[in-house]
């Protein structure tokens, strides 16, 4: 509804033969199918559709999740992700067309029409950014329907409870008024998970593999990054994994409610902690979870062309070098519990840490020196220090 305001106020002001309209496929469930028809039909002169899946997840969330980009709310950015790609294509496509603006249909509210505007800014200074709803005053949901009421445009208003924004990573549910922070979430709402109560009664294990840092393979089975994004997501909703109801702090200042479903990414993440847990000494794991915040900071404030950005994933591919191994992941009934992880760069010896000498013989100054110079040649022969060499 508010694509269709938008499209339909920028031909108002530019006429039909000026607009050009474009499309990602980014694996969300609504039917693109006749998207380009409807769209020259609601007044484009041009219509463009692509499907930006294998890009989204290879780019920008392999990436994000090497990094260990989160929020502190606990959101894995699945749509903060999504937007600079698009911004992107509809910059080269406004090249390729000899536009002197691109618009966004983002609402007065969102997070997004500041993450579409900043990455704008940042790729192409010389076009001009439209927002046709924002300069319109249609910020609200009932606003944006009176104005396709008033000028005969189609609207699904009263068919539909929620507003969905969804992509192969994830989606997020908001309502057409706030919803009260204190109640359950509706059941309906959700379309990824399954509730605690349909999901089976059995546990199921499944096994994740990474390489430097990325995963690469499901129960031993290498996958392409968009197939093993979907099988997982698959399996984690299933079983009711993923589900999070947050109170967010939004970038233009104020609180809302936020309900996201995000299956696939709190298996993967909660993989690459253990694994990074498992391979990273002590001191870079404190020092990747200092970097860790500042990239996810950065991907949700729209920041994701900055320079910092840019130079923060140069030293997240550095610390990942091996991150590689095998996850054992337990999901049952909404719980995604980590219960083995392997690597052949493991830091950890048994023997170090079940040490021969106990008890009183480490009591005192030569004891506790003993003990260092003990671990310290214990070291030498361990795998941090192969990798070192």
């Amino acid at each position: 509804m508010g694509t269709l305001a938008a499209l339909h106020i920028l031909r108002r002001r530019f006429g039909r033969n000026n607009v050009v309209t474009y499309t990602a496929n980014l694996g969300q469930k609504s039917s693109t199918e006749g998207l380009c028809e409807r769209a020259t039909q609601g007044g484009a002169a041009y219509a463009h559709i692509a499907d930006l899946r294998a890009r989204f997840i290879s780019d920008y969330v392999w990436p994000a999740l090497r990094a260990g980009a989160v929020c502190e709310s606990g959101y894995a950015l699945a749509h903060a992700l999504a937007r600079p790609l698009i911004v992107s294509e509809v910059i080269r496509v406004a090249r390729e067309e000899g536009a002197d603006f691109i618009a966004h249909g983002c609402a007065g509210k969102s997070n997004d029409q500041v993450r579409f505007e900043i990455s704008a800014a940042a790729l192409a200074p010389d076009l001009g950014v439209l927002a046709p709803l924002r300069e319109q005053g249609l910020l609200h949901r009932d606003e944006i329907s009176g104005y396709c009421q008033r000028h005969g445009l189609p609207t699904n208003v009263d068919e539909c409870r929620f507003s969905i924004t969804e992509n192969v990573y994830g989606s997020s549910v908001q309502w057409p008024r706030a919803p009260d922070p204190f109640q359950d979430v509706p059941e309906d709402a959700y379309r990824l998970t399954a509730s605690e109560s349909e999901a089976p009664d059995e546990a199921v294990e499944v096994l994740v593999s990474f390489q430097q840092g990325l995963p690469s393979a499901i129960d031993g089975q290498p996958l392409g990054p968009v197939a093993l994004v979907e099988t997982i997501s698959k399996i984690a909703g299933a079983h009711g994994v993923g589900r999070l109801t947050t109170l967010e702090d939004r970038l233009i200042g104020i609180k809302m409610l936020e309900v996201y479903e995000q299956p696939a990414a709190t298996v993967l993440h909660e993989s690459r902690r253990a694994l990074e847990r498992l391979v990273l000494a002590p001191d870079l794991a404190q020092f990747k979870a200092i970097v860790s915040s500042r990239y996810a900071e950065l991907a949700y404030q729209g920041f994701w062309f900055s320079e910092l950005r840019e130079s923060l994933d140069a030293f997240v591919v550095k610390a990942a070098e091996f991150v590689t191994g095998d996850v054992r992941v337990r999901l049952h009934r909404g719980t995604c519990r980590v219960v083995g992880v392997r690597s052949r760069y493991s830091l950890y010896s048994q023997g170090l840490a079940e040490p021969n000498v106990q008890g009183d013989e480490f009591a005192g100054q030569d004891g506790v020196q003993g003990y260092v110079k003990t671990l310290t040649q214990s070291l030498r022969q361990s795998e941090l220090s192969k990798r070192a060499r």
